[in-house]
């Protein structure tokens, strides 16, 4: 079987004739390309005009030089990494610049800088005009004085004083002298742990740079003022009552008709212990208010003992409902067996009761 021929109705001659027109005619073409684009780069240079093509060549030098970093002026003795590596000082340079300021010392000439870093000739050369070292400035490591504040009487501490401590700021040392204002200065170290916002941390600092004197610190002197007359504003004198415990406690003496025993004034919500025991130093029941009505705890009835101020309803027919299974009530103590009796209220509940 005769194989297939690319070339089949041609001799050989014929198709080496092709072969050879088809080189030619792409050689041809190549030639044609290059001479056109050596042509048009020929006519787009011949067309743009000499000065403008000078301007542009300026403009372009211009943008180069931009793109450039520039070198600023700058001083040794504040010089970092970043500045340091902009100018090209290596890490070796660096470092001998920092241990020479670490030391104390600080250059007060160029040719101080450049023996110190080791700098060459030539990279001297160009930062010599950049830099910077102010000849009226003493550079010498800022000497910083504290005032020192050891064995000081805590109660003679001034807010400043008490800002020297690290932890406290100018609310916290403000928040101590008026506690220590309102309690007549410090006769415990516990009393400290009151003032609100001082941490255990802050409070052992305290006492290691202030010292406690009793035997100096005088209590200040309290005019006793009765708390059956007094008005809000006197109340809010007392540290720990504000604006709205000064009216609580005014609307609950209202309520009783006047405190009778100093425990009553527990039963105001929010009143800490401490603020209690600030109350009572600076007023007293002069004239005990007289109790509206007492009644009979063995012969009223649910309506007559909820009116007691400390008798809720529900607590009211608790009570009827205890006498009925057990009994008359023989002493007041016995009401203390009432299922959920407030034990806390029991000597005020009294104040209500006729003796058995």
């Amino acid at each position: 079987m005769k194989r297939p021929s690319f070339f089949p109705e041609f001799n050989r001659s014929q198709r080496r004739g092709i072969i050879i027109i088809f080189m030619l005619i792409i050689l041809l073409q190549l030639a044609i390309y290059q001479s056109d684009n050596l042509f048009q780069k020929d006519q787009m240079t011949s067309k743009i005009p000499p000065d403008l093509q000078k301007q542009y060549d300026s403009l372009k030098i211009i943008a180069l030089k931009k793109q450039e970093q520039k070198i600023y002026p700058f001083n040794p003795n504040y010089l970092t990494d970043e500045k340091g590596y902009f100018l090209g000082l290596n890490l070796d340079q660096l470092d001998r610049i920092y241990a020479y300021r670490k030391s104390g010392k600080y250059f007060q000439t160029k040719h101080a800088f450049k023996q110190v870093a080791g700098l060459s000739d030539s990279l001297y050369k160009i930062l010599e005009p950049y830099i910077n070292i102010p000849a009226y400035k003493n550079f010498t490591p800022p000497q910083y004085t504290y005032k020192k504040i050891s064995n000081y009487d805590i109660n003679k501490a001034s807010a400043e004083d008490l800002r020297n401590i690290n932890g406290i700021g100018a609310v916290l040392s403000a928040r101590i002298i008026k506690y220590r204002n309102a309690i007549g200065g410090f006769t415990r170290k516990e009393q400290l742990n009151k003032v609100y916002g001082l941490t255990p941390e802050v409070i052992n600092k305290i006492w290691q740079t202030f010292k406690l004197k009793p035997q100096i610190a005088t209590p200040k002197k309290i005019n006793v003022k009765p708390v059956n007359t007094a008005t809000a504003e006197d109340f809010k004198k007392i540290y720990g009552i504000g604006d709205r415990l000064a009216e609580r406690i005014v609307k609950y003496r209202k309520k009783i008709g006047g405190f009778t025993i100093p425990e009553q004034l527990n039963e105001v919500y929010g009143l800490k212990p401490e603020v209690i025991t600030a109350f009572w130093q600076e007023f007293k029941i002069e004239n005990p208010a007289p109790i509206r009505f007492k009644v009979d705890l063995n012969e009223a009835n649910i309506k007559e003992l909820a009116e007691n101020p400390y008798i809720s309803y529900p607590l009211a027919k608790k009570i009827v409902s205890y006498r009925t299974l057990h009994g008359a009530f023989r002493n007041f103590d016995e009401l203390l067996n009432v299922p959920e009796y407030p034990k806390s209220k029991h000597k005020s509940i009294c104040l209500y009761l006729k003796k058995i």
